[in-house]
């Protein structure tokens, strides 16, 4: 089979040709149909989710057939239609027990710790499959892992998002528009800041109720679109230095940060606003396999949209290509189609 793979940290991405995996116990092949391009496989290559595992084959918000199972799998048969959710974690784990999987220390992620999704096949437990209730284009299907089940997770359970708060959403892009849906799908006024204007009307596009474009003095008119103190929930999606302190300074006395972008960037930050203000400042690490079937069953229901998320694809061999579009910003999602 032809994959992309990272030789080592730092390097840009190589097609080679693999042998075909074969499922074991417990596991089926996928062949993969679609595979988007995210933040995280920036992260991957720079070696941010460690250095042991290369040569990598990165790629964990992908969509796909089953093409073969292997001995002891009964729940999903050749020729189903699967979304892949990227993390394995032991069932013994305290953190599986909990229905933390997402952050378990000892879970192995596709494409992070094992092979992933820019491949044409790619072997994995058949506990991680997720089939739709009912045909989904395979390119959505892919997007809707991550992209929608980000914000999913972030505004479902991290922030414990109430109806009739105020949502910042800090930058517009990937997961970004998805959280003005769903925040609005939760019942929340939602205010939107991005520094391009297309991204904005995207916004308003998406239910917005307000948006502000970046630049001097955001923080103040964030705050004011939001209403006299701020937002209660900001979910800071943009994955930089500067916005991770602007994100802190727009929420409201009482409100929680959410933080879904990430970067290795430190910024300042003091206790004493964080003491007085009674802020809270919480990490979302991408999401569970409830967060994507529940986000499937938005958008087979019409409530939320995926068009924009699907408009740039790219053949396998363009993963490079792809990449460089998400760090100038060029599209919103690539997906690669093998």
């Amino acid at each position: 089979m032809r994959a992309m793979e990272y030789p080592a940290v730092g390097e840009p991405l190589r097609l080679v040709e693999r042998p075909l995996p074969q499922p074991g116990a417990g596991e089926v092949r996928v062949r993969i149909e679609a595979c988007g391009v995210c933040g995280s496989d920036l992260l991957v290559q720079k070696g941010v989710f460690g250095a042991e595992c290369f040569p990598l084959v990165p790629g964990h918000e992908a969509a796909g057939v089953v093409d073969a199972v292997g001995p002891g799998v009964t729940d999903v048969g050749v020729g189903a239609q699967v979304a892949l959710w990227y993390v394995d974690a032991p069932a013994g784990s305290p953190y599986v027990q909990r229905e933390r999987a997402n952050i378990a220390p000892e879970g192995r992620r596709m494409g992070m710790h094992v092979d992933g999704g820019f491949a044409e096949y790619v072997v994995r437990p058949a506990t991680t499959l997720i089939p739709p209730p009912a045909p989904v284009e395979p390119a959505v299907l892919a997007v809707l892992t991550d992209a929608v089940a980000t914000p999913v997770h972030a505004l479902r359970i991290i922030a414990r998002l109430e109806a009739g708060e105020t949502v910042l959403v800090l930058g517009v892009g990937g997961v970004g528009s998805n959280a003005v849906q769903i925040a609005k799908h939760l019942g929340a006024r939602v205010v939107a800041v991005s520094r391009s204007q297309e991204k904005l009307d995207l916004a308003l596009a998406l239910g917005a109720d307000e948006v502000v474009q970046s630049g001097p003095d955001v923080v103040e008119r964030a705050r004011a679109a939001c209403g006299a103190f701020g937002p209660e929930v900001v979910v800071q999606c943009a994955g930089s230095a500067e916005a991770d302190e602007q994100a802190v300074a727009m929420v409201a006395p009482g409100g929680r940060v959410v933080f879904v972008g990430a970067n290795t960037t430190p910024f300042p930050l003091t206790s004493i606003d964080m003491v007085l203000g009674e802020k809270q400042l919480l990490g979302s690490r991408g999401f569970t396999p409830e967060d994507i079937s529940w986000g499937i069953e938005l958008y087979l229901d019409g409530t939320i949209r995926a068009d924009h998320l699907t408009t740039s694809t790219r053949p396998l061999e363009e993963a490079n290509e792809a990449l460089d579009d998400l760090r100038q910003g060029r599209s919103l999602r690539t997906v690669l189609i093998p």
